[in-house]
């Protein structure tokens, strides 16, 4: 499979993002047992040979745990498992993320430390069942979704739509409007949801997840949905603050994962800024783990430490269709 450099997903080959400084992968390679992995580490080797990155990434898939002398072969290598995703099933398929930093790409303690804090914050709250999220949004009476698409969205709104994300990721170095061009051109790819004022007719958010059916090598086929933008506006005249769009976004999207057989829905969201992790945890996900100095995005941090600098620790969440939640999510929300 091969996508374009504003794939949140990535490649199933090793690609050089320039722009984040960085090789990333998901290998369709089954990794059975050392020698598998090895070779799959000899591939990344060779991409990253000459691409001056300072971060390599990789996901790995293996039935269960890893086999036994892999995670020796990966600290030998300089990488270490950062998250992993649990599939379920028959065969317990687990993802698992691989990544290593360059010295001077690698997370401050004192950093890391703050973002655990606001995660055990978070972890701790209690989470409110799908139904309740939908009925505190339906008590606004101020809203609808639409799913967007280029019937949907006149120009005023793709203008609003770049201006959000603008501000939401003021130093993100890819061209949204661009991504927002493509995302409408490729519908089975991209599923996107706007919330909408019933009131002055402007989108308030957005949200998107990228669909991916990859092939493993031993003819496993695995459906997975990846969480890309998500964002608001921040205030409104009419509206003031409105707290939950983003959640109540995740959450329509993730209920339509779960209707068409998706096997794993996840995100990958800024481990210093409270609002998104919330979002997901609030929804049901699952959290699987945390990337260091993952992605270029914004700056921005809501814990009490030196603002990131251009790369941010990233927390990866989960749900699978094995997970009861999943199956909740369809539940109690209306399409419009």
């Amino acid at each position: 499979m091969q996508v374009s450099a504003y794939s949140a997903f990535g490649s199933t080959e090793p690609v050089h993002d320039p722009g984040g400084e960085r090789i990333r992968w998901f290998c369709t390679r089954l990794v059975t047992g050392r020698d598998t992995l090895f070779k799959a580490l000899l591939d990344l080797e060779r991409a990253e040979k000459g691409a001056g990155v300072s971060r390599v990434t990789a996901r790995i898939v293996s039935a269960g745990e890893l086999p036994r002398g892999c995670n020796e072969l990966l600290e030998d290598k300089g990488f270490r498992v950062e998250a992993r995703m649990q599939l379920g099933g028959a065969r317990n398929l687990l993802i698992s993320y691989i990544g290593k930093c360059a010295a001077n790409r690698c997370s401050d303690f004192d950093d890391t430390r703050q973002e655990k804090l606001l995660l055990a914050d978070i972890l701790s709250q209690n989470r409110a069942l799908p139904a309740g999220i939908i009925e505190a949004f339906d008590s606004k009476l101020k809203f609808h979704f639409e799913m967007a698409t280029p019937a949907s969205l006149c120009p005023a709104d793709i203008d609003r739509l770049v201006c959000m994300h603008r501000k939401t990721f003021p130093t993100f170095p890819y061209d949204f409007k661009k991504k927002l061009g493509i995302m409408l051109n490729n519908p089975d790819t991209y599923w996107m949801a706007i919330v909408r004022s019933s009131l002055n007719g402007q989108v308030h958010a957005f949200s998107n997840l990228e669909v991916t059916t990859l092939k493993l090598d031993d003819g496993t086929r695995l459906c997975l949905a990846e969480y890309d933008n998500t964002m608001r506006v921040t205030c409104s005249p009419d509206h003031g603050v409105v707290s939950g769009l983003g959640g109540i976004l995740r959450l329509q999207l993730a209920r339509l994962a779960a209707r068409a057989n998706v096997d794993l829905c996840h995100a990958e969201s800024r481990a210093g800024l409270a609002a998104i992790n919330v979002n997901s945890y609030q929804i049901g996900m699952r959290f699987g783990g945390t990337l260091e100095k993952y992605l270029l995005i914004s700056g921005r941090s809501d814990v009490e430490y030196t603002a990131p600098g251009r790369f941010e620790n990233m927390n990866v969440w989960y749900l699978n269709r094995e997970h009861h939640w999943f199956r909740k999510v369809c539940q109690g929300i209306s399409m419009q």
